[in-house]
């Protein structure tokens, strides 16, 4: 599974490493900062991953106690890697799978907020139910696929700064089935609602101390069933009560998709997804939540909102009133220039090919002049209307005739460290296909990163379910890049070449856009004419290639860069 503080465990083989604060594993790579709890077999933990210099969520599998490895360890990691085929918002994203002999570890994206003993520390009933609709929404999503979300223990749950339960800590094991997700959906929304955790916790957690600890245990009825959540906590809503009653009793409400249908009725969300599995999911109209980050300016709340350059998901131009006019920039007067000169002389050809038709017209064909002649010299005054009208006054003031000196075409190649799927913390879904990425840079065009296959294309429209992936570079080091090539068999791909302050950017806000390319036959190329210092650069794809009806990916086999 990894060796720890950079060396190999020397108990039993098969028994997993000890695990402390500051303990290096997987090579080094991971600073292990601090335990989450856990389960048999699983280990929770926030690490610092020293490469990219981000946290990260690790679950650290071992085979249960007495099995062989890899035992059960490996049924836990296909399982769980499987989830990377679920887009919601209520599911950390997977960014990588380490498989070792005796188990593995799954490395996932570090969900900030708290632990789920710490928010309902002081819980809040009114906002609770409006908090599960996106762990409900991945549940759901996971059974579409037939596959099961594992919500068994408090410990793999983190609620967001703006309020959101999520599965931080994925990892589905054996035992795991669809009523076991509604029963876990219904233990979170109890503890939501009155700060206490209903039914026994899972095998082997007191084995793990979570840095929080755990909600108390919710007291129990004469037939030993949690009791009321109206009884227990004070100002629980009745309906909420009976929602979380219902799910706990796993033959009431069978399904995810039943659970998040009644959070829909209650907290009033509308599912734009359709009867298919992806798309937008939803727009959740409720001001129990915080105005914070993923709300809009009128305290709507959007769970899969994209608010990039000010522009809101249902194309909602009220955010753009009152804007201050701002002139254009000195490359915008410049193509406006250029495009003025072209019309221009167009204009003068269309005018000489009317006036020699008329002339000679009027003069009853007296010209002897073979017409291609005449022709030929009409073009030969419209190339010379062209010349005198690109040699103006540039918008700068330079002198007319004077031109920038060609740049010649950049060929050192930049260094590349390491490559893994990027998007914005706000969009849908979780990181594509992380584990493949560095394929794009290893030099060989028989690998490839390929892209989720969606039903509608990307972009900011009410159908597309993402506004665009991305690939994430670290380079070697800050410097400028000034050509990207982008290699994929997949004709039409567009893509966006963008530089980042961060190895882990919260939104395309927080990128700069440097150049754009456009894949044909093979290859797309973006030059970038002003390159900027900067040690992570994004390939930010807005549209894929179409491999079919309703279905839209693209496979990147190289991305070659040079300064």
């Amino acid at each position: 599974m990894g060796d720890v503080n950079g060396a190999p465990g020397q108990g039993s083989p098969s028994g997993p490493p000890r695990l402390t604060v500051g303990g290096l594993v997987s090579g080094g790579r991971y600073e292990l900062l601090e335990q989450h709890g856990g389960v048999v077999g699983q280990s929770f933990w926030r690490a610092r991953d020293k490469r990219l210099g981000r946290d990260v969520a690790l679950i650290f599998v071992d085979p249960l106690p007495g099995e062989e490895p890899p035992g059960s360890a490996t049924g836990v990691l296909d399982r769980t890697v499987a989830l990377t085929r679920v887009y919601s918002d209520g599911l950390a994203r997977v960014l990588d799978v380490i498989r070792g002999r005796a188990g593995g570890i799954v490395v996932c994206e570090w969900v900030p907020g708290r632990s789920l003993a710490a928010a309902v520390g002081d819980p809040d009933p009114d906002s609770a139910v409006a908090a599960m609709w996106g762990l409900a929404d991945a549940a759901t999503r996971a059974a579409q696929h037939d596959l099961i979300l594992g919500l068994d223990s408090p410990d793999r749950i983190r609620v967001t700064e703006d309020g959101r339960a999520l599965m931080a800590f994925p990892g589905v094991p054996g035992d795991s089935d669809t009523r076991s997700d509604v029963r876990g959906l219904g233990r979170v929304l109890y503890a939501l609602l009155t700060g206490r955790w209903p039914g026994p916790l899972p095998a082997g957690s007191e084995d793990h101390e979570p840095r929080d600890g755990r909600p108390p245990a919710a007291p129990l009825d004469d037939d030993d069933e949690p009791v009321d959540p109206a009884v227990v906590g004070a100002g629980v809503p009745p309906d909420s009560a009976v929602l979380a009653m219902r799910s706990l009793d796993g033959s009431s409400v069978s399904s995810a998709a039943t659970v998040r249908s009644m959070i829909s009725d209650r907290v009033g969300v509308v599912d734009r997804s359709g009867s298919g599995a992806r798309g937008r999911a939803a727009h959740l109209q409720t001001t129990h939540l915080p105005t914070t980050a993923g709300s809009g300016s009128d305290g709507t709340y959007h769970p899969h909102g994209y608010d990039a350059g000010g522009s809101h998901m249902d194309g909602d131009d009220t955010a753009r009133e009152g804007e201050a006019y701002s002139p254009p920039d000195e490359a915008t007067l410049t193509r406006r220039w250029r495009i003025m000169a072209g019309t221009g002389a167009v204009a003068v050809v269309v005018i000489a090919l009317l006036s020699a038709w008329m002339l000679g017209a009027l003069a009853g064909g007296g010209d002897d002049t073979p017409l291609s002649q005449q022709l030929d010299a009409i073009e030969r005054a419209a190339q010379e209307s062209r010349s005198a009208a690109t040699e103006q006054p540039t918008p700068d003031g330079s002198e007319p005739g004077e031109t920038e000196p060609t740049r010649a075409t950049p060929t050192t190649p930049v260094t590349v460290l390491d490559v893994t799927s990027w998007q914005p913390a706000g969009s849908p879904g979780v990181a594509e296909n992380s584990s493949s990425a560095p394929n794009v840079v290893d030099g060989d065009r028989s690998t490839s990163w390929s892209t989720d296959t969606y039903r509608n294309q990307l972009g900011d429209s009410g159908a597309a379910y993402k506004p665009g992936v991305g690939l994430l570079l670290t380079l070697d080091g800050e410097q400028e890049t000034r050509r990207v090539v982008v290699h994929s068999a997949d004709d039409g791909v567009e893509f966006e070449v963008r530089i980042a302050e961060s190895s882990s950017p919260n939104s395309l806000d927080d990128t700069t856009l440097l150049g754009e390319g456009t894949i044909r036959g093979g290859s797309g190329t973006a030059t970038i004419d002003d390159p900027e210092d900067a040690e992570y650069l994004i390939v930010w794809f807005t549209r894929l290639g179409t491999s079919g009806p309703e279905s839209f990916s693209a496979s990147i086999t190289e991305v070659q860069l040079t300064r």
